[in-house]
């Protein structure tokens, strides 16, 4: 317990890192909420992976002396988001063109997509050994090096997700529930489309340069699963997934520093002990999830 509270003291020399970890934790599951709610779970296993390739490719080109920003640091960085901005936002526009042309997503495609990117994401580091420590930090999910300029603006960033999630609740739950019942409504689904795949782009790309892509797809996929049992309308499903990616995060966080481990892989087992005591305390409420949960929150 001492080492919780001198953890959430303003002078803890990784504040930065904690509350970094802990607000990913909580923005995550409320875009993750859409992902389950859309059935495009395995989006959440992709894109990370892409966006990490995107990181890859960033490092490799800096190997070959492509620089475009002054300055060592801030330089391999915004090129570094770039590169995972770029790859990130070309798969999911060529993901929702199929999507809108009645083919579907299929988990195949989604498969050949993540093993693309895993291919390139090795086969860019070859080309630059520098990168690699890089691409093994955000395996890791390490953020214990993070600027105060890098977290004030991943706070602004994620704050405007946040409240972007909650203020277009209903656009985003209409078009993604009934689609068609959005257009009778007058809504504008492409539109409507377009601002959360954008969104989700955002939250994927800044996340995987956070934490890495481990840990977004974990916080994206398993906070929103252990909520989705106990939630009685899309604003409860989305609060309890939040306050649960945020609690896992910290208590990842706290496990990691407290014996040593990775970060990354240790916030998203936090989770998962989260999804299990979830599904423990269901089934002995006598509670059934699946689909007439989510049925529920689109009434």
């Amino acid at each position: 317990m001492s080492q919780l509270l001198a953890m959430l003291k303003p002078d803890f020399l990784l504040h930065h890192a904690l509350y970094g970890s802990v607000v990913m934790g909580f923005v995550c599951p409320l875009v993750g909420v859409y992902f389950l709610l859309r059935r495009l779970v395995f989006w959440g296993v992709a894109l990370p992976q892409v966006s990490a390739a995107g990181i890859a490719f960033a490092f490799m080109l800096q190997g070959f002396g492509v620089h475009l920003f002054s300055g060592a640091e801030s330089q391999e960085k915004h090129l570094a988001i770039i590169g995972s901005v770029l790859f990130t936002g070309l798969s999911i526009l060529f993901l929702a063109v199929l999507e809108r042309r009645g083919k579907g997503v299929s988990e195949g495609r989604l498969g050949a997509l993540y093993a693309l990117a895993w291919a390139a994401s090795i086969l860019f580091v070859a080309w630059n050994a520098a990168g690699e420590t890089e691409m093994l930090g955000l395996l890791k999910g390490e953020i214990v090096a993070i600027s105060e300029s890098d977290f004030h603006a991943m706070l602004d960033i994620f704050g405007l997700i946040a409240a972007a999630m909650l203020l277009f609740q209903r656009e985003f739950l209409l078009v993604a529930y009934d689609r068609d019942m959005a257009v009778t409504l007058g809504r504008n689904v492409l539109l409507w489309d377009v601002v959360l795949y954008l969104i989700v782009g955002l939250t994927v790309s800044l996340g995987v340069m956070t934490v890495g892509p481990l840990v977004i797809f974990g916080f994206l996929v398993v906070p929103p699963m252990a909520a989705l049992p106990w939630a009685r309308g899309m604003m409860s499903f989305s609060i309890l997934a939040s306050l649960g990616g945020g609690l896992s995060a910290l208590a990842g966080f706290y496990m990691s520093y407290a014996y040593d481990l990775p970060l990354g892989p240790v916030a998203v087992s936090a989770a998962c002990v989260l999804l299990g005591l979830s599904w423990l305390a269901k089934a002995a409420a006598g509670l059934r999830a699946g689909p007439r949960e989510i049925a529920r929150l689109g009434a």
